[in-house]
């Protein structure tokens, strides 16, 4: 696939940078937004994980574009571990006594966090291990940033708050986290896994992000029934419905795209 002069693949109608902006602001209002509203507030960070989400798409998208499309998922699951650990780091550091009145900076120092080490290992991976990628250390960071957004996010809907000890009672110590580490994982690779090759196209790959997206959070919302009740109810219903539309709108994407469609059948009950 050919690039232009900034690294991103021809062809790219949406630019990044608009999309990092929306993935950040879209992402840290909807988490701060959930303190400050009664009932319906865990929507909010739910919706900016899905932002978030389609940010990080986009930035595996432009870096993975430059291969064959197998180190997809091998970025995306090296990437939300890193997210993980810099999130955690982020909303603890803020908990120790010396930093005590300094809570509402918690969700930036998890971004911040995760994008250094994202940014660090990248650097690794492109001075030591060899990667010859122009873009490897810009679209590391970004990934780290998005997972980070939308890891917490999805945390921050579970829990109701972004306050550590709130987050280790409510998603990690039951196991929540690993859930949202392979679906995070999962939504923010699948749409450039699924829909690469040499027609690929920038406006369909992101209608497929916003599906797993929204995916992502019904799933969210059903845990939040279990744990909050009626904000969990809001969060699948929102999540489905966004899920049913931009699923229609990427079938229809593709086969808008595809030179034919045909039905191939079921695989056979005996094999032959």
């Amino acid at each position: 696939m050919s690039h232009g002069p900034s690294g991103e693949p021809a062809g790219s109608a949406i630019n990044s940078v608009h999309l990092l902006i929306v993935g950040i602001v879209g992402g840290l209002i909807g988490i701060y937004l959930t303190p400050f509203v009664p009932v319906v507030g865990p929507i909010f960070p739910a919706l900016g994980a899905v932002l978030a989400i389609i940010w990080g798409a986009d930035a595996i998208r432009r870096v993975a574009s430059y291969g064959l499309g197998t180190g997809v998922p091998s970025i995306a699951y090296m990437v939300l571990a890193i997210a993980i650990i810099g999130t955690l780091a982020g909303l603890g550091i803020v908990s120790l006594p010396v930093l005590k009145g300094f809570s509402m900076i918690a969700p930036v120092l998890a971004l911040i966090f995760s994008m250094i080490i994202g940014l660090l290992i990248a650097v690794i991976a492109k001075k030591i291990v060899g990667m010859k990628i122009p873009i490897l250390e810009r679209c590391t960071l970004e990934i780290s940033g998005a997972a980070s957004l939308s890891i917490l996010g999805f945390s921050v809907a579970l829990s109701g708050s972004f306050v550590y000890t709130d987050i280790l009672t409510t998603v990690v110590a039951p196991g929540f986290i690993g859930l949202f580490f392979i679906m995070n994982t999962m939504a923010i690779q699948h749409p450039y896994n699924a829909c690469l090759g040499p027609n690929e196209d920038q406006v369909r790959t992101l209608k497929c992000a916003v599906s797993t997206g929204f995916l992502s959070m019904t799933i969210t919302g059903i845990l939040a029934m279990v744990i909050m009740g009626l904000p969990g109810f809001a969060i699948t219903i929102i999540g489905l419905i966004g899920w049913i539309i931009s699923f229609r709108s990427f079938v229809k994407a593709s086969y808008a795209d595809a030179a034919s469609v045909k039905w191939a059948g079921l695989w056979p009950k005996v094999e032959e």
